[in-house]
């Protein structure tokens, strides 16, 4: 009897390291900025839509592509985001809600931006990406 209560005990202690490991889930979206209507209204940008033309001046911005990950402190992933690109992502502190991040943008083995960020959980940033088909990419990285 004691035994399976310390093979319980371990099993749990072990699930719950397992969890507690997973510091920051991220949703990394690819979005085209231009001054051209897309031929369909993207739904997913429409409440940030007024914020994105304040900061970046384009008047229209569509999502090309998403990507999700997990990732602990410590950790990198290289997630591609399609059109040649690549994000590089390192986790390089996570305390409370705030994660700080360093990231780098890339194009085969060519990086093109490097930067490092603190992000709330709940909140997202952009990098700007690279000159698009009349307009430019964002990368819009968010911590849920």
């Amino acid at each position: 009897m004691a035994r399976k209560v310390q093979w319980l005990l371990t099993t749990m202690a072990l699930a719950l390291s397992l969890t507690t490991a997973e510091a920051a889930q991220l949703a990394v979206r690819l979005v085209h900025a231009s001054n051209t209507a897309p031929a369909k209204e993207d739904k997913e940008l429409a409440e940030n839509k007024t914020r994105l033309v304040k900061a970046f001046g384009w008047r229209e911005y569509q999502v090309l592509s998403h990507v999700g990950a997990s990732l602990k402190e410590g950790g990198v992933k290289q997630l591609d985001l399609g059109h040649q690109l690549a994000l590089r992502v390192k986790l390089l502190k996570a305390g409370g809600k705030d994660y700080l991040l360093r990231c780098e943008l890339l194009r085969g083995e060519e990086n093109l931006v490097q930067t490092t960020a603190t992000i709330s959980s709940g909140s997202a940033f952009f990098i700007t990406g690279p000159p698009y088909q009349e307009g430019q990419l964002l990368i819009s990285i968010a911590i849920r």
